[in-house]
């Protein structure tokens, strides 16, 4: 994440390239399914929109390496697993939109008092598996086809058409279930859109997000989000910001 403070507002530069939590992908709609593509080979196109796994926080380690660098590197605090952490990423933009006013000391409050009494929270959502089963063959072999079903959470209430998106998924190597949180970003909603329209990206290409006073409520509400995904979501969130509002 490449920010920018200019003449009143926040620029986030991305390279127009898919790497590691980018992800560029087209769908027909925003309730379907996006499919990755190579950007350096397909056009960007009216269906694109940037996946974004934003993260709120990194571990102190990884700073004092150099693997990583926070603007909040002098306020760490311990998450729920017990590591020393600063807030990163979306914790820096929340930071750098109070700073800007665009975010007020108040309206901080009020979010950090409502986060913390939240009690329903999206990891508790149950895993279900459909009724129907069918038989289905493959190299001879007969196997009874069924489907999970993992919930996804949608909150498309913005201003400028980007949305949130909370996918549950089960655990790689552990049981249970984890909500992994996306920040969706229409291609036609970054401000230099039209660099892109219509071919691939080569080296050096990159898209700019602007946040201002009238959009700045979408970082709000990745924070909303982020506190009601599971208890230790919860419990981070409400750190960082109380770790923020020392500052003002």
């Amino acid at each position: 994440m490449n920010l920018k403070i200019k003449a009143g507002r926040i620029e986030l530069v991305i390279p127009a390239s898919n790497d590691g939590k980018f992800r560029f992908k087209k769908r027909d709609h925003n309730l379907a399914f996006g499919e990755t593509f190579p950007t350096r080979t397909e056009p960007f196109d009216k269906k694109t929109y940037l996946e974004w796994q934003i993260g709120y926080d990194v571990a102190v380690k990884e700073v004092r390496d150099g693997g990583a660098k926070t603007c909040l590197d002098g306020e760490s605090f311990y998450g729920a697993n017990g590591k020393e952490k600063y807030p990163y990423e979306l914790s820096e933009l929340f930071f750098r939109a109070m700073e800007q006013d665009f975010i007020s000391k108040q309206d901080g409050k009020k979010l950090f008092e409502e986060i913390a009494s939240y009690s329903g929270l999206i990891d508790e959502k149950a895993i279900t598996l459909e009724d129907k089963i069918s038989i289905t063959t493959l190299n001879g072999v007969s196997y009874k086809e069924t489907c999970i079903r993992l919930p996804t959470f949608v909150f498309d209430q913005t201003p400028d058409g980007t949305q949130i998106e909370v996918a549950i998924k089960q655990q790689q190597y552990a049981s249970g279930v984890q909500p992994m949180v996306y920040f969706c970003i229409p291609l036609t909603s970054f401000s230099n859109s039209s660099m892109l329209m219509g071919r691939p990206s080569v080296v050096g290409d990159s898209l700019t997000y602007i946040i201002d006073k009238t959009n700045a409520g979408n970082i709000a509400c990745l924070m909303r989000v982020f506190g009601m995904a599971s208890a230790r979501h919860k419990h981070d969130i409400v750190t960082i910001i109380k770790v923020i509002l020392k500052r003002f």
